[in-house]
């Protein structure tokens, strides 16, 4: 009986092991529906830009600024980094961005452009077209 005792929690023990290294090995994944002939790529063949054929919703998260996200509209261009990082996108629906002290609003349908400084914040710009 000792011996099946051991066996089981040596069993259990590695397959808790082999569960948390999947978990936390296997790539995050996204999908981006694009509209038919829309789709630019960078030189290194990452996605630059497309019209998008659904709308989506974007999450940026940032240790200093928190979590953001975008509403991007279907049938219009939403755009990427070379090394795959959002950049744009025309909003969906109205949403409130925070900065220090204040809080600006980016309204349906304006352009949203987003960066990542050299300190690690995020700068988040939003006109209209």
């Amino acid at each position: 009986m000792k011996f099946y005792s051991h066996s089981l929690a040596f069993l259990t023990y590695s397959w808790g092991l082999i569960t948390i290294s999947f978990a936390v090995s296997l790539p995050a994944q996204a999908s981006i529906v694009c509209e038919p002939r829309t789709i630019i790529n960078h030189a290194n063949n990452s996605l630059a830009a497309c019209n998008l054929g659904q709308d989506m919703t974007v999450q940026l998260s940032s240790s200093r600024a928190g979590i953001y996200n975008f509403p991007c509209r279907a049938k219009s261009y939403i755009s990427f980094d070379d090394k795959g990082q959002f950049q744009s996108c025309k909003l969906s629906r109205d949403i409130e961005i925070r900065e220090a002290n204040s809080v600006k609003k980016c309204l349906e349908d304006y352009r949203v452009d987003v960066s990542v400084l050299n300190n690690g914040i995020l700068s988040i710009n939003c006109y209209a077209e």
